[in-house]
């Protein structure tokens, strides 16, 4: 079920507007990596289906909530080999702006070297995220 308002619904808009690829997906979620940026493997977690809020997961979509988050947890550690790993969850009521969200989605970070990035941090080669969602997308396959 989709939110014609909530840009996260609309996949493929959400992937060219944070400019990120997508690299796994299952019945319940689906993980997409930033390919540009100051931080190498940052990416979303998010369900396929629209939630308004993290209390409105199903009982299969709780279940499988955590299983998938330490299975791409795991597979952009080892690609991105992040000097400090945060995870962080968001949801917030419904909205319509662009830069508030319809939906929890979960952003798993691999900070760059030093820990937060600073203000006019430059940005990592294209290649190198590129290399990364690769390596993360082959990684998740494998399983």
């Amino acid at each position: 079920m989709t939110e014609n308002g909530c840009l996260l619904c609309r996949v493929e808009d959400a992937d060219a507007y944070f400019g990120r690829r997508r690299v796994w997906e299952d019945a319940y979620w689906r993980l997409s990596v930033v390919m540009h940026g100051a931080v190498v493997g940052f990416a979303h977690l998010e369900p396929h289906r629209h939630l308004p809020a993290i209390t409105d997961l199903d009982g299969v979509e709780a279940v499988t909530l955590g299983p998938a988050l330490a299975r791409t947890a795991d597979a952009l550690r080892t690609a991105a080999e992040p000097t400090r790993f945060t995870c962080t969850c968001s949801a917030t009521g419904c909205r319509t702006s662009i830069s508030t969200w319809h939906r929890p989605w979960w952003t798993v970070r691999s900070w760059a070297v030093g820990g937060l990035v600073r203000e006019g941090a430059p940005d990592i080669d294209p290649a190198v995220h590129r290399r990364v969602a690769t390596a993360v997308a082959d990684a998740l396959a494998a399983e």
